[in-house]
């Protein structure tokens, strides 16, 4: 006997949903398209339970005839494609005809719908893909469409959905995307009975951004626009400041349909080369249209992909576009040459250090007499964080050697003695000679006094610091060796190793903000802080709902700036959800390098002599630790023999 088969309908009518309703987000993308390509333009989108119970999407568009209705449950039943032609030139987001038949078939499906021309419209009630009842209603011109227990004789799908919240996320993300590709159209969607998202349908592409992102990332947005060889793009790039940690801010449409491309990915984050820094990506709402025969959307069974006949073309003109809009805001802050501006300067409100001073009104690009002969004294210039140019130290070393007088003839290298004038083992002798104004009493910087996780039994360590260059790397001589240490590495694995300790002793210090922040997050990063608030907390995070799409940061792990709070955050946040399969402690550890990367001192801050001492004692207390978390090396050694060759005093 044959062992091939024939499979019953309901067996392969299950089979067939796999392949287009995945999750109750597909469910909704799949009524969304039908109510689009209806003509509707008001759409109402309603769920309860991520979608799993309820889901229901009422529109007004055309509707369905009675004698249309139980029909549009059979597999391959479409009114959008009549013949094989069509398929090389399809306008319209369905036509598979798979849509309700796959959903009834895993679903409690009802339907209710009618035309502008009959009396009563019809209601249809279908259970596991059987119609269970098709008979009159009234009900106003348009379609409802009603997905219940989703999944419910399919028990193996079930297991595989994820949260409610996270499932909610999943479905309000496709209704985002849906509401910036047809800005002609209103959308409603309510979650749980809380209205999520209302846009306004008055073809405003702008307005939709606002309603879908909010007002801080719609002002980032600038206009992008190209059109050649048949190929039209239009829509908005979003500035640097704008950018997110992941590609979930990029929106491609592609004859209103919303499709996942790594082709236009790379064409917009080509033309924001070298304009963002690294693990940032570039936010964008794109519109492509171009002749129906020259894409082909029948690639995949959920249509969220397309072919295109000439990627070359596309690809370039979604280039030009990015490119035209990025430079259509200068972000080069303007600077006053005159000492005496006719607008003072605005003050932020941050809190300063503590030694910091009240800044003049202007910027007046001119050195002070007093730091200019400071520096011809000494090659070495020793500033606190924040302090002005006026307020410096000088520093001495003991050597038989002084730095070079300058004078009108050429200055000449300073000499200097083969032996230290001090014994190796010695402290280092510094002798700090103030300036002409007053010595400022300054505090070393409060990140960088000795860690707690610093040895019980305190070592001596034995060098001397000899200077800062390039305001990044310290210069120090010890056992016989010059030392060039990193400043941001070194502190940045000192923040680390503090934070780390403190995590898994659950004790993560946070700092209760003056001014709380709020960020708005998308429906995914929504759903995302829904899952993660408890991680979150645990790393210093104090942030809480406040309203749809919004949390409210009250405390951090580190007191930023407002904009460097809000991508710390999010960073954060995305890091925890990553859908690598590590384990939850892996992210949390790479979380945890992105804050102690924030918060540790920068390349390019001139340290004070005590602020450097303070540092490099903690960094020598680590002992093997080399690297920063990244694995940049934090100290590089040359040995006094390797600076002799250099100088061939020995071969």
């Amino acid at each position: 006997m044959g062992k091939i088969q024939v499979l019953d309908k309901s067996v392969s009518n299950k089979i067939a949903a796999g392949e287009v309703v995945e999750r109750p987000a597909s469910v909704i993308k799949e009524l969304l398209e039908n109510a689009l390509d209806a003509g509707a333009t008001h759409i109402t989108v309603e769920i309860k339970n991520g979608g799993i119970t309820y889901m229901r999407v009422t529109d007004n568009g055309i509707g369905m005839a009675k004698e249309d209705v139980p029909v549009a449950l059979l597999r391959h039943a479409t009114s959008k494609i009549a013949n094989e032609r069509d398929l090389e030139a399809i306008s319209t987001l369905g036509f598979r005809g798979e849509a309700l038949s796959s959903i009834a078939a895993v679903s409690k499906f009802e339907i209710y719908t009618k035309t502008q021309d009959e009396e009563t419209g019809t209601h249809l009630i279908s259970e596991d893909g059987e119609i269970v009842d098709c008979s009159e209603a009234g009900c106003p011109a348009g379609t409802t469409v009603i997905v219940r227990d989703l999944f419910m004789n399919t028990p193996a799908r079930m297991k595989f959905l994820k949260k409610n919240y996270t499932e909610a996320g999943y479905i309000g993300d496709i209704i985002n995307r849906l509401a910036l590709a047809r800005s002609d159209v209103s959308f409603r969607f309510l979650n749980d009975g809380k209205e999520s998202l209302f846009t306004t349908g008055d073809s405003d592409l702008l307005s939709g951004i606002y309603a879908v992102y909010g007002k801080d990332f719609k002002n980032t947005m600038c206009k992008a626009e190209y059109a050649e060889g048949g190929v039209t793009v239009s829509g908005f790039c979003a500035t640097a400041q704008g950018a997110r940690p992941n590609r979930s801010m990029q929106s491609f449409f592609v004859n209103g349909r919303y499709i996942k491309s790594p082709l236009l990915a790379r064409a917009v984050e080509e033309a924001y080369k070298n304009e963002l820094m690294g693990g940032k990506f570039p936010a964008c709402v794109l519109l492509i249209t171009l002749p129906h025969a020259m894409v082909d959307i029948n690639v995949h069974p959920t249509k969220l992909e397309a072919k295109f006949a000439d990627e070359k073309a596309v690809y370039h003109c979604v280039y030009w576009a990015a490119k035209n809009a990025l430079y259509q805001k200068t972000e080069i802050p303007a600077v006053t040459l005159s000492a005496e501006p006719e607008v003072e300067m605005p003050v932020k409100k941050t809190e300063a250090p503590a030694f910091a001073r009240p800044a003049r009104p202007a910027v007046v690009m001119q050195e002070p007499a007093i730091a200019k002969k400071a520096e011809e004294a000494s090659p070495f210039v020793w500033r606190g964080l924040g302090q002005k140019v006026t307020e410096q130290h000088t520093i001495r070393f003991p050597q038989k050697a002084e730095p070079v007088k300058p004078t009108d003839a050429p200055q000449k290298a300073p000499v200097v003695a083969e032996k230290p004038a001090v014994e190796p083992k010695a402290a280092p002798v510094v002798e700090m000679k103030p300036t002409e104004a007053a010595k400022p009493e300054v505090e070393p910087l409060e990140e960088l006094k000795q860690p707690t996780f610093a040895v019980e039994e305190t070592t001596v360590h034995t060098y001397r610091i000899c200077g800062q260059v390039f305001d990044t790397y310290i210069i120090v001589e010890k056992d016989g060796q010059m030392l060039l240490v990193d400043q941001h590495a070194a502190h940045e694995r000192l923040r680390y190793e503090a934070l780390l300790k403190q995590y898994e002793g659950r004790q993560v210090e946070s700092q209760m903000l003056l001014l709380p922040v709020t960020i708005r997050l998308t429906a995914i990063e929504e759903s995302q802080f829904t899952e993660h608030q408890e991680d979150l907390n645990e790393m210093g995070f104090v942030a809480e709902p406040f309203g749809e799409k919004t949390v409210i940061l009250r405390g951090a792990p580190e007191a930023l700036e407002e904009e460097a709070l809000k991508a710390l955050f999010l960073e954060v946040l995305e890091h925890l959800s990553e859908k690598r399969k590590d384990a939850q402690s892996q992210k949390a550890q790479r979380a945890l390098y992105t804050i102690a990367c924030k918060s540790a001192v920068k390349a390019g801050n001139k340290l004070t002599e005590q602020e450097m001492k303070t540092l490099l004692d903690a960094v020598f207390d680590l002992g093997p630790k080399n690297t920063c978390p990244h694995g940049r090396p934090i100290t590089v050694a040359m040995t006094r023999g390797f600076i002799e060759k250099q100088f061939k005093r020995i071969v």
